[in-house]
């Protein structure tokens, strides 16, 4: 049985630092003490379990850390979680190599890292949407998709039709601007996360930096007509969209 469709995104690129990831990282970052799950969704108004995705992908990307609560009395103490010092990173490095070294498995062997990373954030938000098998629609796919990217710290919204996604605020930026393999990762791994996900989404092509940070990367999907491509003269491709 398929999900019931999810209401996609506002029209237009969003920066909104709302984003559901950013929200729970954002609400750890101001709190002078570590949180509990509880104390998580009453500050940022998700599910417990959304909330709990969310830390899962932070503490493995390095943002977040969990920790016992102190105890006086006996029983297992709950977890409380806090924002590390490099929770939005001086260092985008150890970010991009907790991403590869997250999604490297041995069901992964021989793919590039970044399809491995995207496979496995496709399994992580597929267990929090869609457990047990559900069957995964193609706009079940861009939502998770959407909420994905979020937590890796993109801002990311979809068009009306859901084939395209705008990605702002790349948390990579400035080492893209410098080396384009960059953006051929985040590329890979937008792959790897339908190509897991298994509902005929693909990627057609990204292009980058079209406005000052963002990028849009163009979708086909099954249930939809492929939007026209305007008409220009052929280009050479670009190394990141080969």
């Amino acid at each position: 049985m398929a999900l019931s469709a999810r209401r996609l995104r506002p029209t237009q690129p969003s920066a909104d630092p709302d984003s559901s990831g950013r929200r729970v990282l954002d609400l750890l970052a101001r709190s002078a003490e570590p949180l509990t799950i509880a104390r998580i969704t009453d500050g940022t108004g998700l599910h417990a379990n959304t909330v709990r995705s969310h830390l899962a992908l932070l503490q493995e990307m390095g943002r977040v850390e969990a920790v016992p609560e102190p105890r006086t009395r006996p029983g297992r103490p709950r977890l409380l979680y806090r924002a590390l010092p490099h929770g939005e990173p001086a260092d985008p490095y150890r970010v991009l190599a907790a991403e590869l070294a997250a999604g490297i498995s041995a069901e992964d062997a021989g793919v590039s890292p970044g399809v491995a990373a995207g496979r496995r954030l496709a399994r992580t938000q597929r267990e929090k949407v869609a457990p047990g098998g559900t069957e995964v629609t193609p706009a079940d796919s861009i939502g998770m998709a959407v909420d994905g990217l979020e937590v890796l710290g993109f801002e990311t919204s979809t068009d009306p039709l859901g084939d395209r996604l705008y990605l702002a605020h790349c948390p990579f930026a400035d080492l893209a601007r410098q080396d384009r393999a960059i953006c051929r990762l985040h590329r890979e791994m937008l792959q790897g996360f339908f190509s897991e996900l298994d509902s005929g989404v693909t990627v057609r092509r990204l292009d980058v930096f079209v406005k000052e940070d963002l990028c849009v990367a163009h979708l086909d999907r099954p249930d939809l007509r492929p939007a026209p491509e305007p008409d220009t003269p052929p280009a050479t491709p670009r190394p990141w969209e080969q």
